[in-house]
């Protein structure tokens, strides 16, 4: 939802999940962590609060373009889903291998 451009901020497009805004395929998901996978259509509710509300978060300045994965339909606030993220989009640093010698400890 943030990386549609659908809420300015990670915490924000969160809330509109958990507030039930936003439905996958057409269903109403309310699950802030939900995974979309590739093929999934992500749509704002038809609902005119839900409506309002993100035509109004797509005026603030939030990513200058919508990752390669995905694709934005502003006039129709319907995002699609086209393939599985890549490691460039996520904007965390990262040493994987730190990850792999934590786990590889705990068990």
């Amino acid at each position: 939802v943030f990386r549609l451009g659908m809420a300015p901020t990670i915490p924000s497009a969160r809330q509109l999940v958990n507030h039930g805004h936003v439905t996958i395929n057409g269903k109403v998901v309310s699950i802030a962590s939900y995974q979309c996978k590739p093929g999934e259509v992500i749509s704002v509710r038809q609902k005119e609060a839900s409506q309002e509300l993100v035509k109004t978060n797509l005026q603030y300045p939030g990513l200058a373009n919508i990752p390669s994965h995905l694709e934005f339909d502003k006039n129709k606030l319907v995002g699609k889903v086209n393939s599985i993220v890549e490691r460039e989009w996520v904007a965390l640093q990262i040493n994987e291998l730190l990850v792999v010698e934590y786990y590889s400890r705990q068990a």
